[in-house]
C-alpha cells in the first residue's frame, strides 16, 4: 500500500489562495448583478414618479408647459417646503 503524500504548508496555502480567489470572483459577480438590479429599480422608481406626475397633470387638466410655468414662478424655498 502506497503512502499518501503529505501536503506541505506551502501547498495548503496555495489551495487556500485559490479558494479565496474563487470566492472573490463569485462575490464580484454578485455585486455586479446587485448593482444592475439597483439601477433597474432606480429606473422603475423614476418611471413611477413620471406616471404619477402625468396622472396628476391629467387630473388637473394641465399641460407640461403650464407645470413648467407654475414651477418656474416658485422660489427654491417654496419648492422645498412643498415636498415636506
Amino acid at each position: 500500500m502506497e503512502r499518501r503524500h503529505r501536503r506541505t504548508r506551502k501547498e495548503k496555502l496555495e489551495d487556500e489562495l485559490i479558494k479565496t480567489e474563487e470566492a472573490i470572483e463569485q462575490y464580484t459577480a454578485a455585486i455586479a448583478s446587485m448593482e444592475e438590479r439597483r439601477q433597474s429599480l432606480l429606473e422603475e422608481i423614476e418611471s413611477e414618479h413620471i406616471r404619477e406626475v402625468t396622472k396628476l397633470l391629467k387630473e388637473k387638466n394641465m399641460s407640461v408647459e403650464q407645470l413648467k410655468s407654475l414651477l418656474g414662478d416658485m422660489t427654491s424655498e417654496e419648492l422645498a417646503g412643498q415636498g415636506a
